[in-house]
C-alpha cells in the first residue's frame, strides 16, 4: 500500500485505545470484543487467560452496581511499586472510554466507582497489572 492510500484510509478509521494500544474500532465492529480473536493476546478475560491462566482471581475486573453507580474492583495486592494495579478504564458498549482512574499502589486500593447514568445496555472494564498486562471484563447494565 503506497503511503497516500494509507494516511487516506487511517483518516477515515476511527481509532480505539487499550493502555496505550491504538485499535481501529473496526476491530470491533458486529462482535464481542470480550471473545475477540484479541483476547488471550492483546488482553486477557475469564475465558481467554492466555499465559496468564493462574492469575485469572487478581487480575479480572469485577462489578457491583448499586443504583447509578457502579464500583469495579480488581482483587489484587498492592505490592508498593514492585507488583500492583496501575489503573481502571472504564469503556461504553460502542468501546469508548468512558473514564480512566489510576492508582497509587503506596496508598490506594484498586477499586474505583463510576457514575453509569448515563450509560446503557453493556460497560467493560479494563484493569491494567504492571506484571501481569491488561485484563478486560464486561457487564450488562
Amino acid at each position: 500500500m503506497n503511503r497516500r492510500n494509507f494516511i487516506k484510509l487511517s483518516s477515515s478509521i476511527s481509532i480505539t485505545t487499550i493502555t496505550g494500544l491504538y485499535l481501529p474500532k473496526a476491530v470491533f465492529a458486529d462482535t464481542d470484543i470480550i471473545n475477540s480473536s484479541l483476547a488471550g493476546k492483546v488482553f486477557y478475560t475469564e475465558n481467554n487467560p492466555g499465559r496468564w491462566a493462574k492469575k485469572v482471581n487478581g487480575h479480572l475486573p469485577t462489578f457491583i452496581k448499586d443504583n447509578n453507580n457502579i464500583e469495579i474492583t480488581t482483587g489484587h495486592e498492592m505490592n508498593g511499586y514492585e507488583h500492583y494495579i496501575i489503573k481502571h478504564m472504564l469503556f461504553d458498549e460502542s468501546f469508548n472510554l468512558i473514564r480512566e482512574i489510576m492508582f497509587n499502589p503506596e496508598n490506594d486500593s484498586p477499586i474505583s466507582n463510576h457514575d453509569i447514568s448515563q450509560l446503557k445496555n453493556k460497560i467493560y472494564a479494563l484493569s491494567l497489572c504492571n506484571k501481569h498486562d491488561a485484563w478486560l471484563n464486561a457487564y450488562n447494565i
